[in-house]
C-alpha cells in the first residue's frame, strides 16, 4: 500500500463527502465536494496527481412541480442547528443522480442541479416505538410514502449503481430495520422515491460484538464504521472503520467487503486524522479524508462507473443461408421428413432420398438406375467407416465440411470427385516428412484418381529431401513400393541436373 498525503483544502465549512459525475462525452468527470453546511464545489485537478483545488460553489435549485416556463427557485440549504449537518454525498449511475444526508432525511441531485427530497424529514427523528406499526402498514401494501417514513441519524450513503441505496442509522427504523447492517433503499423510475425496505438483510458482521475480524458473513467482525464507498467491477464495498487512540486521535482500518459477505482488511493501523465517508478518485486513490486533509491511499481499487454500461443492442438474426437452412435440416433427423435410412456398418442416418440423388451421382445411380434399391426404405454400405461417413453426408447437404483423409477414399466411391479433391487437398496440406512416405503409399493404393495427388507429394518429397531422408522412412518407400522409390529417385536426378 502507498499512502500520499495530499496536504490541505481551505473550505468554507467542514467536509461533508466527496463524490464524482460524468461531464459530457470526452470530458473528464466532475469532482464535488459537499461542506456540512450544504454547499457543493467542484474540486479542480482530482482526475489527475496533483493540483487539487476548490472552484466556486454550484448554483442549486429546488425540484419543484413549476408551471412552464415560470423560473425555477434556488434552493437555499437549510439551517440544521439540532439535526445531523449535510453528509454522505454519493452517485447513482442508475439514475444519473447524486444522493445526499441532510438532517435526518435523504436527497438527490439531478444532473440539472435540482435538489429533490426522496425519503424522511430532515428535522424530524424517526420513532422506534411506532415501527411495528409501519411494518404491518407497509406488509398489507398501505405503507406510507417515502417522505412519511421518518429515519433516525442516516449515514454512510452508498449507492450500488442497480437502482438501490445503502445507508445505517441509529435505531431501528422502517427503512433500515437493525441497527449497524446495510439496507437497500430501492428507488423509483429515474432515480425518484421508491418503496419502503421492510426485510433487510445483513451482509457481514454481528450486531453488538465488535473486533477487526477478517471472515465471511457473521463471522467477520467490525470496530465502529465511519464510512463506505462502492468499488467497481462489482467489486463490493470499502468500508471506513475506527476506533479510539490517543488522546483525540483515531486509529482505522480499511476494509473490502465482497457481494457475498466476505470481510478483508486493506489497510490498518491508520492515525493522525478523523475518518469521514471514503471516497475513490477518478485517478484510482481512496480519499478518507475530514474536515480540510485529505489522505489518498492507493490500494489498486477502480471506482464505480459515472454511468451504466449502454444496454446491448439486440442483434439482427443472422441472414439465413443455403448451406445453414441444410445442415440445419440433416441436424433435425429424425423429424419424420426423412424418406430413407442409410445403414452404415450398423449405424444409421435418416436421409432425404431427393437430396441425395441431386447431389450426389452414386446415390443417383442406386436410387433411379432400376435397382431394388430405388423403393427401398433403408440402402445398407456395411463396409465404409460411419464416421466418414457422416463426415460425407454432411458435406452432401451443406457443401461444406471439416475433411479428414478418410473421408477421401469414401468420396472416390461414391463418386463425389468435388469432395475427393477437398480431401486430397486437406492431406496435401498438412504433408510432414515423416508421414509423406505413408501419404505416398495410401494415394498409389486408391488408384488412379489420387495420381495428382501421388505427383504433389513426389514434388513435395523431392524439394524437402534432406528431411524426409533423416527421418528413415525412404527405407519403408523401398520395400513397399519401389515403383515409387525409383520415380522419386528420377526426379530427384532431374532436380539436381536442373541446378
Amino acid at each position: 500500500m502507498q499512502c500520499v498525503l495530499k496536504g490541505t483544502l481551505p473550505l468554507p465549512g467542514r467536509l461533508g463527502g466527496v463524490i464524482a459525475r460524468p461531464l459530457p462525452e470526452g470530458t473528464d468527470p466532475q469532482v464535488l465536494v459537499l461542506t456540512t453546511d450544504g454547499a457543493f464545489f467542484p474540486l479542480l485537478g482530482a482526475c489527475g496527481h496533483s493540483g487539487l483545488r476548490l472552484g466556486p460553489a454550484l448554483s442549486l435549485f429546488e425540484a419543484a412541480d413549476e408551471a412552464p416556463g415560470q423560473p425555477l427557485r434556488p434552493y437555499r440549504p437549510l439551517e440544521l442547528a439540532d439535526s445531523p449537518p449535510y453528509s454522505c454525498p454519493t452517485w447513482d449511475p442508475w439514475s444519473r443522480s447524486a444522493f445526499f444526508i441532510a438532517g435526518h432525511a435523504v436527497y438527490r441531485l439531478t444532473s440539472e442541479n435540482l435538489v429533490e427530497l426522496v425519503a424522511g424529514d430532515p428535522e424530524e427523528e424517526g420513532d422506534p416505538e411506532n415501527e411495528d406499526e409501519e411494518e404491518a402498514a407497509a406488509a398489507a401494501g398501505a405503507g406510507p410514502a417515502n417522505d412519511d417514513v421518518l429515519l433516525s441519524y442516516p449515514s454512510d450513503l452508498v449507492s450500488d449503481g442497480k437502482g438501490s441505496i445503502y445507508c445505517t442509522t441509529s435505531d431501528g427504523s422502517l427503512i433500515t430495520g437493525i441497527v449497524g447492517a446495510l439496507y437497500r433503499l430501492p428507488l423509483g423510475p429515474g432515480g425518484g422515491p421508491g418503496p419502503a425496505v421492510v426485510d433487510p438483510v445483513l451482509l457481514a458482521g454481528r450486531r453488538g460484538q465488535e473486533g477487526e475480524r477478517d471472515g465471511r458473513g457473521d463471522r467477520a467482525r467490525f470496530t465502529e464504521i465511519a464510512g463506505m464507498a462502492s468499488i467497481g467491477d462489482g467489486g463490493g464495498l470499502v468500508v471506513l472503520q475506527s476506533r479510539p487512540g490517543n488522546g483525540l486521535r483515531l486509529t482505522g482500518a480499511v476494509r473490502r467487503v465482497t457481494p457475498d459477505g466476505t470481510v478483508t482488511t486493506l489497510a490498518s493501523g491508520l492515525t493522525g486524522c478523523f475518518f469521514g465517508q471514503p471516497f475513490i478518485l477518478p485517478n484510482g486513490y481512496l480519499a478518507v479524508c475530514d474536515g480540510e486533509t485529505f489522505l489518498l491511499l492507493d490500494l489498486g481499487l477502480k471506482p464505480l462507473p459515472l454511468l451504466p454500461a449502454p444496454a446491448a443492442t439486440p442483434a439482427d438474426p443472422p441472414r439465413r443461408t443455403l448451406p445453414a437452412d441444410m445442415g440445419a435440416l440433416l441436424d433435425a433427423q429424425p423429424d419424420g421428413t426423412a424418406d430413407l435410412t442409410l445403414v452404415v456398418a450398423g449405424r444409421r442416418f435418416p436421409a432425404h432420398r431427393a437430396i441425395l440423388i441431386a447431389r450426389c451421382d452414386y446415390f443417383r445411380q442406386r436410387l433411379e438406375g432400376g435397382f431394388a434399391d430405388g423403393t427401398a426404405a433403408e440402402l445398407s454400405l456395411p463396409d465404409a467407416d460411419p464416421a466418414a461417413f457422416e463426415l460425407l453426408l454432411r458435406w452432401v447437404y451443406t457443401g461444406a465440411v471439416d475433411i479428414p483423409p478418410a473421408v477421401a477414399e469414401l468420396a472416390d466411391r461414391l463418386l463425389l470427385p468435388e469432395l475427393c479433391a477437398d480431401a486430397q487437398a486437406v492431406v496435401l496440406s498438412g504433408v510432414s516428412a515423416a508421414g509423406v512416405v505413408g501419404s505416398l503409399l495410401w494415394a498409389e493404393r486408391l488408384g488412379p484418381s489420387f495420381s495428382g495427388l501421388q505427383s504433389s507429394l513426389k514434388a513435395w518429397a523431392v524439394e524437402h529431401y534432406e528431411e524426409v531422408r533423416g527421418g528413415g522412412s525412404l527405407r519403408r518407400l523401398m520395400a513397399e513400393g519401389p515403383g515409387l522409390m525409383e520415380g522419386l529417385a528420377d526426379a530427384l536426378a532431374k532436380r539436381r541436373r536442373s541446378q
